[in-house]
This record gives structure tokens, sequence and C-alpha cells, in this order.
């Protein structure tokens, strides 16, 4: 794994290109763009659904949060430090918008369930995510960058919706998570592309090797939270692990700058 690439900026412009391309390759049933508008919530049946979705999201926001504190000391750096805390500020706006919406919603305080969400996190992950400086960019990965595609997937067919959380979404969520993305590769790049080509190898082989435990520990819960997400919303789910495990394949090879023909055989989502 010597070869090198030239890498285009990482933009959510070339987000969207990549997944498109990925698409027509593996599954040209997924749309490019959003085919028909979504409806609200009507049925008692429909808003519970979406409360376990929602309870879900907040979970994987606090978790989030919950690791960055952890990390921040732990990792003697001033920019990551000072990224983490934007980070750990907007995860944590975003859990708090939930659990509110969730609340007004059902009328019921839904933090016991969010609390219980966020330890399953914790353990199916283990101590991966503060192991050391490499496994928690392979957390990086798995919660910010590999879940990107399944993400643009969902807003083009997700069928039923909440105009509150969806404005919420677009407005702020959205542009946050590009932030946290763009950030976590921008502190990568400086210290990886710093690196001896030895070194490189090096670091590219433990990372590869903490993304995969990543993946085999995040497996059972990502086929979960899919059938979760179809049921509430309505989001087209059937063939979406081909495009996860593509996509994650292109991170790796832009992160790594290893062309993807080089990468090793990586785990599958639906193993």
């Amino acid at each position: 794994m010597t070869a090198t690439l030239t890498r285009p900026a990482w933009t959510t412009d070339f987000e969207i290109e990549t997944i498109d391309k990925i698409i027509a390759k593996h599954a040209p049933n997924f749309p490019t763009t959003r085919v028909q508008e979504p409806r609200q919530l009507t049925t008692a049946e429909e808003f519970e659904k979406f409360y376990r979705f929602r309870i879900g999201g907040a979970a994987h926001d606090l978790y989030i949060v919950q690791v960055c504190s952890k990390i921040i000391d732990q990792i003697p750096d001033p920019d990551l430090q000072l990224f983490l805390s934007r980070q750990i500020g907007d995860d944590g706006a975003h859990a708090q918008f939930t659990r509110q919406r969730v609340w007004e919603l059902s009328g019921q305080d839904p933090t016991k369930k969010i609390v219980q969400e966020v330890q399953n996190h914790w353990e199916f992950m283990g101590d991966l995510p503060i192991r050391n400086w490499l496994g928690f960019i392979a957390f990086e990965l798995h919660y910010e960058l590999h879940i990107v595609a399944q993400l643009i997937l969902n807003s083009r067919t997700t069928k039923i919706v909440d105009p509150v959380t969806s404005k919420f979404a677009s407005q702020t969520i959205l542009p946050d998570e590009a932030v946290h993305r763009f950030g976590v590769l921008a502190w990568w790049q400086s210290k990886y592309d710093k690196a001896s080509q030895t070194e490189k190898a090096e670091i590219a082989a433990q990372l590869l090797e903490l993304d995969e435990e990543g993946q085999r520990r995040r497996n059972p819960y990502l086929q979960k939270h899919w059938q979760i997400v179809h049921d509430a919303t309505g989001a087209e789910i059937a063939g979406i692990g081909v495009i996860y495990d593509a996509w994650r394949r292109e991170v790796l090879s832009y992160f790594l700058d290893i062309p993807i023909a080089e990468l090793p055989q990586l785990v599958s989502v639906s193993e």
C-alpha cells in the first residue's frame, strides 16, 4: 500500500458526487434526488415509531458528547481541543433539541430512555473510542463520516416527517455536522500528511485495524437502526448496506491517501 492519490478538496459537493457514483454503480434503485415530498405524522402508531427513532438520534449525539468530553484532556493538542469544544457544544444542543421535541409531542420526558440507549453505545463500542488517539479517530470516522451516505439516502427517500424536527435538522444539524466532518479531516491531515512514508504505513495499518474493529462492533446496531429509521420515516433501506460499504471504502481511501484497489478486504456491514 504505497501508491498515493491526488485528492480533490473534501466538500459537501464532493460527498454527494461520490455517493451518486456509488449509487449508479452498486444500487441504481436509489434516487439521486428527492422523488416526493414527505407528509406529516398523523397516527398514534406513527408518532410512537417517531419517538423511538428520535430517542435513538438523541442518544447518538449524547454518546458523542460523552466520548469527546473524555478524550479532550487526553490528547494535549489545543487545535483538537478547540475543535472538540465545538463538537461537544453542537451535539449537546442537537440532543437537547430532540429530547425537548419528543417530550413536547409525547408528554413524557424521554431522558431515561435516551440514557439507556447511550449506555448501549458504550457497551458495544467498549473502550475503542478512548483507547488511544487512533481509536478516537476510528470513532470519529464511524460516528461522523461513515454514516454520511445513509443520511443522504434517508433525506431523499423519507416519506413521513415531523416538520419542526426537519426544519431544525436542515437549518442547524446538517451545517453543524458538515463542520464536524471537515474538522476531523483537517486535524487528521495536519498529523498524517507530515508523517514519513514509513510512519504513514504504520499509522494506516493501525487505523484500518481499529476501524475494522469498530465496524464489527457497530454492525448489529446499524442493522437494527436502519429498520427503526424505515419503520418511522418510510425511508428506503433495501440495498443500503452495499452503499454503506462502498462509501466507507471511499472515506478510508481518502483519509489514508491509498487507492481503493489497494485497501485490504474490509468487514461488511452485513456481516
